[in-house]
């Protein structure tokens, strides 16, 4: 199982003249070509949420236009900056039967599940008691086997204070029910724009990086509101002989790779 995560790529309708810092949908233009030419192809593709930067008509259809293109299945969740009703409306996936847009799929022999952390009005997400029995019985569906979850809040205090405030109540139900499934052993997140790490009981949780700016890195006890143009890209993951492997794909470095001399 080889799975590319892309998060973060606040797309704008091309029309805009809204201010950006970097060419939001260029950059996930050059994603999704790099993707595509991925040897080998990652089986699945999936996009944790802020997808669009404001869940407007004019983004959306860029964002629909953009994934389109890639030769892969893509499974999307909605972020803080997405619109619930007109995500559903545009992508036609295993949806559950909620208000919230989460799902359940099985793929070479790994299930991923999608929990739509989504609070409507609000930067930071919720986990609630409703997707608390509808995770519990998505885990307990997969009879054992491999299961990554996918969701856009990261459960866990980053230490970027501006970031972390009001990230996700109720993570710590969520931490004590993946706890309760060892066959948990991946969790990827978006929402922070850039790569962090935690184990959430017993799991390993990773921030994918945005394809647009990042979230300046300050371990102060207040941070700042600062964004940086760190490097972007999207994250593989590699699931063999029982064991998930991230890798780290950047974008935009105008520098391919090469063999030195002694390779020869």
């Amino acid at each position: 199982m080889l799975l590319a995560q892309l998060t973060d790529t606040h797309i704008l309708d091309p029309e805009s003249t809204e201010e950006r810092w970097v060419d939001n949908n260029g950059r996930l233009t050059m994603a999704v070509d790099s993707i595509n030419a991925e040897a080998p192809r990652p089986d699945l593709v999936v996009a944790t949420g802020d997808l669009t930067n404001w869940g407007e008509p004019g983004q959306l259809a860029e964002l629909v236009r953009q994934l389109a293109r890639l030769e892969i299945e893509v499974l999307v969740l909605p972020g803080n900056h997405d619109d619930r009703a007109s995500m559903k409306a545009a992508f036609d996936q295993p949806w559950a039967e909620a208000d919230h847009l989460s799902w359940v799929v099985d793929r070479a022999g790994v299930r991923v599940v999608g929990l739509d952390t989504q609070r409507p009005g609000a930067d930071g997400g919720l986990f609630d008691p409703e997707r608390e029995a509808w995770l519990a019985d998505a885990l307990a569906g997969a009879d054992g086997r491999a299961t990554m979850i996918a969701m856009h809040h990261p459960p866990f205090d980053t230490g970027i204070t501006w970031m972390d405030h009001d990230m996700l109540p109720g993570a710590d139900r969520f931490e004590v029910l993946v706890a309760a499934h060892p066959n948990v052993t991946r969790i990827l997140c978006g929402h922070i724009h850039r790569p962090v790490q935690s184990l959430v009981g017993g799991a390993l949780a990773t921030v994918g990086l945005s394809t647009v700016h990042h979230v300046a890195l300050n371990l102060a006890d207040v941070s700042p509101i600062e964004l940086i143009r760190d490097p972007a890209g999207y994250q593989l993951h590699r699931f063999r002989h029982g064991r998930w492997v991230s890798h780290t794909r950047y974008i935009d470095t105008a520098e391919p790779a090469f063999a030195p001399s002694w390779a020869d």
